[in-house]
């Protein structure tokens, strides 16, 4: 990190605001899939998608504010023409990490185009791998997911040379797909990519409720588990893991990140038409309109944390495991988080 980000978070630091150590900027609503779990594709907002000129003022705004790891995605992130642009501004707005958000289900000639663009950068992809068959179409949405993502992320393995991108898939835990996740863990390691576990879940303005999908445990939940916590290519912390059980069977969670750590843990979400979101909730403000720094004194933002200090908590990629990250519960979580971050380091 150079000096002038660090500046940034140490002002943010005694104005007591987030650091802002996440963002994620959706530069579309547009999308190739009909995910269950996913609601995007049905926003109506015009423009669907980010001007090249409006995305710059949003990396702009997260600059002057000071932004450090960095997620664009969607929608479908690679029906944007100008997304190769993109990606050269972002890398240069994010002081540590930038990562490409594609679902992939598009024709290789856009992705070989947005991979190389990506890859040359250093910029990380990230994919998601749901399910294989039937059972991964009617996930997604669409025909033949798997073969298309397993089609494209075999091209983009034989692309990555010694790029440093970290080339990655998302398998979302759920009621469906859990009899497939060691096969679907097994075809993302035989291309080369690295793997994180999410669970489903519907807390956010885009995801959707459904009773089919959500999780209960089992013995073949717990099994899983203990596969993939031995598996050296999941990427996730082994207390993520190893908390999902006991919130499955409780339905609790007394931390939240936005909450109990704000400074270092606040994740922001950034919506096509420049809505500002934290986790539920409507907006708490909009960049073409405030700044950042605006939205995170105001009233909006006050109200929402209250909000959430009422909430039953989640368990989740996005929020939980980054407050576990910063805040091991004891000497043996400290040490497997540096462990999985230094080892993560190497590999990458």
């Amino acid at each position: 990190m150079t000096l002038r980000p660090l500046t940034r978070a140490l002002a943010n630091a005694f104005w007591q605001r987030p650091m802002n150590s996440s963002t994620e900027i959706r530069i579309t609503r547009l999308c190739t899939q009909r995910c269950r779990q996913c609601s995007v594709y049905e926003r109506r907002t015009r423009p669907p998608s980010l001007s090249l000129q409006a995305f710059e003022h949003i990396a702009s705004e997260l600059r002057r504010y000071g932004a450090y790891i960095g997620f664009i995605s969607g929608g479908e992130a690679t029906l944007v023409p100008e997304l190769p642009e993109m990606l050269v501004v972002a890398r240069r707005t994010f002081a540590l990490e930038t990562t490409l958000v594609t679902g992939l289900y598009n024709t290789r000639s856009v992705i070989e185009r947005v991979g190389r663009v990506a890859l040359d950068l250093g910029v990380n992809i990230q994919t998601s791998l749901d399910g294989y068959g039937e059972i991964g179409d009617n996930l997604r949405g669409v025909p033949n997911f798997a073969e298309t993502v397993l089609d494209r992320m075999a091209l983009l393995s034989s692309l990555k040379g010694d790029s440093s991108s970290l080339l990655y898939v998302n398998i979302v835990l759920n009621a469906l797909n859990l009899p497939q996740v060691p096969e679907l863990v097994a075809r993302a390691q035989d291309l080369g990519w690295k793997v994180t576990i999410g669970l489903y879940h519907s807390l956010t303005e885009t995801t959707r409720a459904d009773d089919e999908l959500r999780l209960k445990p089992s013995p073949l939940l717990h099994r899983t588990l203990e596969k993939l916590a031995q598996n050296p290519n999941i990427l996730n912390l082994p207390a993520f893991l190893e908390g999902i059980e006991p919130f499955l069977t409780s339905g609790r969670n007394p931390i939240c990140p936005f909450v109990d750590d704000r400074f270092f843990t606040t994740r922001v979400t950034i919506m096509e038409n420049g809505d500002v979101h934290l986790c539920w909730g409507g907006p708490i403000g909009n960049l073409f309109r405030q700044s950042l720094q605006d939205i995170f004194q105001s009233p909006a933002y006050s109200r929402r944390l209250a909000a959430y200090r009422r909430c039953s908590g989640c368990w989740t990629t996005c929020y939980t495991q980054r407050y576990l990250l910063m805040h091991p519960q004891n000497g043996h979580q400290l040490k497997q988080n540096l462990q999985k971050v230094l080892g993560l380091k190497r590999r990458s």
